[in-house]
């Protein structure tokens, strides 16, 4: 009857998608599923042998199988060893080399074994990456979208305060872009909104943040950099999208942009306070002839 009931568990084992290895309590493996040998590309043992935990780990390390370097992959068995050893653990992630991400579990058995489950859940995490881009990326410029900005330059402000740092936001207009949406249509604006989504990238630095946060209007904050600073690179934006049109059909559009720039510095208190100081600057470039750069000066 034991026989029996452990020939049907095994059989079922073996159908199922997610790896599973059983362990005895000296960390030998007592069964190991099929799903496990395809997931781990491990060759069956040797007639009357088992393999160790250690062995398993050594195979991944052997074949590249994780995303780390041979110096790390060392330190990395000995700590899932010492992991699977302490008893239950919580789920963990494991990052495959071919892309893939697995989820990993270790079950303390009543006599003293482990059960460790290997599950794909490659789909689902790209599925909540995806969830995670479409609440932060603008879906057109693919910048962060007003909120998420919103969100970084609050961080940015108070990693400024904290460490007595410069801080500059930019505010970046496209000048008379109804225009171009009356003349050209709207997939013409939408072209000419993802073009300067592209040159603010080009211009800023990888530190900055950058996010489109009204129709036509972006905004930068740029950390560690002080008014003439931001003036010089808001300056260079305004010279890039004056001198390179977009390209519509083989017809270009050229496009300019006014941008008002804002420190944190004096009376200014708060992230929303040092926006509004740049969008101030903004209306005044826009009031006064557009494609220029105007900066907010504390009196």
């Amino acid at each position: 009857m034991h026989s029996a009931w452990a020939d049907v568990v095994t059989a079922a084992l073996n159908e199922v998608r997610y790896g599973v290895v059983l362990l005895d309590k000296a960390l030998h493996a007592l069964f190991i599923n099929r799903a496990f040998y395809e997931m781990w590309a491990l060759p069956p043992p040797r007639s009357g042998a088992t393999y160790t935990f250690r062995e398993l780990m050594e195979h991944g390390q052997q074949t590249a199988a994780y995303q780390i370097t041979p110096e790390e992959m060392r330190r990395y068995v000995e700590q899932r060893i010492v992991l699977v050893e302490a008893g239950t653990q919580p789920p963990m992630q494991l990052l495959r080399s071919d892309g893939r991400t697995l989820s990993f579990e270790c079950i303390a058995l009543p006599d003293g074994g482990r059960m460790l489950t290997y599950t794909d859940v490659t789909d689902h995490v790209h599925a909540i990456e995806q969830l995670r881009e479409l609440a932060t990326i603008d879906d057109l410029t693919k910048l962060l979208n007003r909120r998420q900005f919103l969100a970084s330059l609050e961080a940015e402000y108070r990693r400024s305060v904290r460490s007595n740092a410069n801080l500059v936001v930019l505010m970046i207009d496209a000048d008379n872009f109804k225009q171009v949406n009356d003349r050209h249509g709207h997939a013409a604006g939408d072209t000419v909104l993802r073009a300067l989504a592209e040159r603010c990238c080009s211009v800023l630095r990888k530190s900055d943040v950058v996010g489109r946060v009204g129709g036509e209007e972006f905004a930068a904050a740029l950390a560690e950099t002080d008014l003439q600073a931001g003036c010089e690179t808001a300056e260079r934006l305004r010279r890039v999208v004056e001198r390179h049109p977009v390209e519509l059909g083989g017809s270009p559009i050229r496009v300019t942009v006014s941008l008002g720039v804002a420190a944190r510095e004096g009376t200014v208190v708060h992230p929303q306070e040092l926006l509004k100081l740049a969008d101030r600057a903004l209306y005044e470039a826009k009031a006064t002839g557009r494609n220029k750069v105007v900066a907010h000066r504390s009196v």
